[in-house]
């Protein structure tokens, strides 16, 4: 009866945090990734690489809503960093300089225009051929490259 009781236990547990957390990797073609890990009570982890934890990391990530948008921008000129863009305030945790940095775009926009766009840009899209880009839905669990083609 114990086993039986354990099992049961196990699978509703399991149910559970299936149900009440998803996990998204987004991936461009160059190799670069992040892990998009919406949790409970509208807390949203944006996490470079793909992460398997079962616990909030603990170092270099963002924190943010369910409902959120954002850009999240690469670039060989920053090689260990992601520059973002959100519609709403985030959390930041860049504890770990040694790994990969989080940088605000809107915090100095002219110098990363300069690193990012081309200065024929005309659309956000256009972007110099060494940047990609990955739009995040977080709500609608999707994101697009920079030619919208869906990840």
């Amino acid at each position: 009866m114990r086993k039986i009781s354990f099992i049961f236990l196990l699978f509703t547990l399991f149910i559970l945090i299936w149900y009440g957390e998803s996990r998204k990797f987004y991936c461009l073609g160059n190799g670069k990734c992040i892990t998009v890990w919406k949790t409970y009570n509208n807390v949203c982890y944006i996490i470079p690489g793909k992460y398997y934890g079962i616990i909030k990391p603990s170092k270099n990530f963002i924190q943010s809503t369910n409902t959120n948008n954002l850009s999240v921008f690469f670039t060989n000129e920053l090689p260990r960093a992601f520059i973002y863009q959100s519609e709403e305030d985030l959390i930041i945790n860049n504890r770990n300089k040694d790994e990969t940095i989080f940088y605000d775009y809107n915090s100095d926009s002219k110098k990363f225009n300069k690193i990012l766009y081309p200065l024929d840009a005309k659309k956000s899209s256009d972007l110099k051929d060494k940047a990609q880009l990955i739009y995040v839905f977080i709500h609608e669990n999707y994101a697009l490259d920079k030619d919208g083609k869906k990840l």
